[in-house]
């Protein structure tokens, strides 16, 4: 499964990625209007904080497989996988009454899009593109 020789670019851009999706979570959402937020139930918290976790935990995973094994396949379908987790809650926020930011949060736009979108709109992209790029190569 090895894809030795993969450009230097190419594994930057995919650790930019990762470490945006496996670190900006936690430091986004440890606060008071996410994970220690009082309202919040007991077992809400836990769920934030395995969610937090388990990303971080991927992120890692993933650039193991990218710097020590040389692989792009495996980083870019875990990157993928946690960016479809975001599209689909987005998505479907309507039918649980999901909202991309809190009132008493902060109101991020980037380009007038939402920060989330935005940010998960050029994680999307990136892997895509690295995989249509290694595809094709």
């Amino acid at each position: 499964m090895s894809d030795n020789k993969n450009p230097i670019t190419m594994k930057i851009l995919i650790s930019v990625v990762t470490l945006i999706y496996g670190i900006v979570p936690a430091i986004a959402d440890i606060n008071e209007t996410h994970l220690l937020n009082p309202e919040w139930s007991p077992h809400a918290r836990v769920h934030g904080a395995w969610f937090l976790f388990f990303g971080g935990s991927m992120a890692m995973m993933s650039l193991f497989f990218l710097w020590v094994k040389d692989w792009i396949y495996i980083p870019c379908f875990v990157g993928l996988m946690f960016a479809s987790g975001f599209w689909v809650a987005v998505l479907l926020a309507p039918l649980y009454g999901g909202s991309l930011t809190d009132p008493n949060g902060i109101q991020s736009k980037v380009l007038g899009l939402d920060g989330n979108v935005f940010t998960f709109s050029i994680v999307t992209v990136i892997l895509l593109s690295t995989l249509v790029w290694k595809r094709l190569n």
